[in-house]
């Protein structure tokens, strides 16, 4: 990823050409640079100030000159967009999201959070944002349509597990028709403290942000069991990086819920009655209504009847719905405790793209 970063930045140094002297049909110099050509104009950097010209109003051989340029950037363009897209394992991370560690827990939510744990927790999640980003990694996917002319979006998959996974086949499929880099870190699974998935889910974003043309309203974080509540977290938490987040055979809790009936499949066990407290830490601001900072945020909860999860996660939406939240919980039959059906995630997408809805 440093390379791709790298390979950007001097993409952007060579749309300028070097200083020439230039002339017009009228036989008048000037000593200019060529920024880029534009149909039939030439755009000229001249004095530290860019100027738009018909090409027609220069010189035979300065027209030859920049349609030689031209096909010489093109080429330049394409031999470093070929090193930009594809599949990267373990690239690495390159930009924090904030420079102190103590910034990553700002915000009223997140110290209101804070404030009702043990302060050895308290002191454990700073300490976990203790990290060189230089040493953390990621697995990354840009498809192949990406080429600049258009930003694209982001989905960053907060992973239960400590590795890193590339998408699937037809999740590539599905990333590329709708324009979304996909990017995990390492080292946020399950067992890591939450700052630190929190930290390491917003320098994924921050990285692809340094390295691509990103639309920032089309940014969304996810993940599946353990990492999809995480996802819910980390929306919540900061809401200012990410539109939406998706929820995958988790769900998030904002009441208290008993389950009504005894689950003994999909991996894992509940009793008829058991009882789960909300995990979100706190659901208003000081005044007791929705925040705006929420505004048009959008919340995913996707699970199956062959999950453990299933009877809470579709509990969620409901819930974040009552409280004025835009959610949607999508219900598929037949789904155990694993990632969700392509088609379903499309279906969520298209969602949370949506100007209407909940």
């Amino acid at each position: 990823m440093r390379l791709a970063l790298l390979l950007l930045l001097l993409g952007q140094l060579a749309l300028l050409a070097e200083e020439r002297t230039w002339t017009d049909i009228d036989g008048r110099e000037i000593k200019a640079s060529l920024v880029r050509v534009e149909g039939d104009k030439f755009v000229i950097r001249l004095k530290g100030k860019t100027y738009t010209w018909p090409a027609a109003k220069f010189s035979a051989p300065d027209q030859d000159y920049a349609t030689d340029w031209k096909v010489k950037q093109e080429a330049s363009r394409k031999e470093r967009l070929s090193k930009l897209v594809g599949a990267f394992p373990n690239s690495p991370l390159t930009t924090r999201a904030y420079p102190k560690p103590a910034d990553y827990l700002d915000g009223h939510v997140f110290q209101g959070y804070l404030e009702r744990t043990p302060p050895d927790y308290r002191k454990q999640n700073l300490d976990a944002l203790d990290y060189a980003i230089a040493e953390q990694s990621a697995a990354l996917f840009v498809p192949p349509n990406y080429d600049e002319s258009q930003a694209f979006g982001v989905y960053v998959f907060v992973n239960a597990g400590n590795g890193t996974r590339l998408p699937s086949a037809d999740y590539r499929n599905l990333f590329e028709k709708y324009r979304l880099i996909y990017i995990t870190a390492n080292r946020s699974g399950n067992k890591e403290v939450m700052s630190r998935r929190l930290a390491l889910a917003l320098d994924s974003l921050a990285t692809v942000n340094a390295a691509y043309r990103i639309d920032p309203k089309r940014c969304y974080v996810g993940g599946v069991s353990g990492g999809g509540i995480m996802s819910t977290m980390i929306n919540f938490l900061r809401p200012e990086h990410f539109r939406a987040a998706i929820n995958i055979v988790r769900g998030a809790l904002l009441e208290p819920y008993v389950m009504r009936k005894a689950v003994t499949y999909g991996g894992g066990a509940y009793e008829a009655g058991s009882k789960f407290n909300p995990f979100i830490p706190r659901l208003e601001n000081k005044h007791g209504k929705l925040s705006k900072a929420y505004g048009d945020k959008r919340w995913v909860f996707i699970s199956g009847d062959q999950d453990f999860n299933y009877e809470f996660s579709q509990a969620s939406g409901p819930q974040w719905s009552k409280h004025g939240y835009r959610a949607k919980s999508f219900d598929v039959p037949g789904m155990g405790h694993t990632n969700a059906p392509v088609a379903t995630f499309e279906e969520a997408l298209h969602w949370i793209e949506s100007k209407s809805g909940p």
